[in-house]
Parts: C-alpha cells; structure tokens; sequence
C-alpha cells in the first residue's frame, strides 16, 4: 500500500485549502467570481452528498474508510449515479469555497483535490474492491460511472 493512501481524502482537502491560502497571501490574485451566494447554494448539496454516502456506509454496516475492510459492496443511493460521492461531494464542497473567497488560488483546490484522489485514492480503492467483489464489482462498474 502507498503510504499516501493512510492519510484519510478529507485531510487532503483540508491541505488544498491550507496551500492555497498560503499562495493567496503571498501573491492574492482576486477575480470577478467572488459569488458567496452561489458558494452557499453549491455547497448544500456538497455536503448532503457526502453525508448520504455515508449513510448509506452505515446502513450496510461496512466501512467508508479507504483502507478499511469493507464486508458489503454499496451499490444504493447516490452511488446509484456516482462511484464516488464522498469525493464528488467534497470537489464540490472545495468549489464552493472558492466561490466564497473570490481568489484565484481558491479555484485551484478542488481541481488538486480531484488529481489526488482520482490517481491515488480511486485506482487503489478500485483494485481492492475487484479483488473481493469480483464480478459483483465488475458489474457495478459497468453500469455506475466513476463520476457521474
């Protein structure tokens, strides 16, 4: 396992926001998208995201942890359209957030935070989840899109 992967994805988010306040206050670049009520609007159904996914975690009494040994496949739900809503629900939670700031480095957190998890956390979930679901994986991955 990639030492990465022990270093839960919302402490990565939590990192995207910490370097790009950093790089605001070094070097602040506002730009005309300061929209606090369009962040306010996008980040509700970021957060009902995350929270109906793990629902849905603690209804098949398994785990939402990545490295956790999950004992059910989660197939209902939001993961009915998404493979991954916790971390679509927090790239929207980041793009809120930018919105709130109106600060160009604020719009680069939920891209980084999808680079991250989309190449460290997906691929290892996924292969883990293949190798004990098997053709019951297989088949969700066939009719769920890894996003949306």
């Amino acid at each position: 396992m990639n030492g990465l992967i022990k270093i839960p994805p919302p402490v990565y988010a939590l990192l995207t926001l910490v370097l790009c306040k950093g790089l605001d206050m070094l070097l602040p670049i506002p730009v005309d998208i300061y929209a606090p009520t369009l962040g306010s609007v996008i980040a509700l159904p970021g957060l009902a995201l995350v929270f109906w996914a793990w629902l849905h975690f603690f209804q098949n009494k398994t785990t939402p942890i990545p490295t956790g040994e999950p004992s059910t496949l989660v197939a209902s739900g939001p993961y009915r359209f998404t493979r991954n809503p916790m971390y679509l629900g927090l790239v929207i939670i980041l793009a809120s957030v930018a919105f709130f700031t109106g600060s160009l480095f604020y719009f680069l957190s939920p891209v980084g935070f999808f680079m991250v998890v989309d190449r460290l956390f997906i691929p290892y979930e996924e292969a883990r989840l293949e190798r004990i679901f098997g053709i019951e994986f297989a088949g969700f991955t066939h009719h769920v899109k890894r996003w949306l």
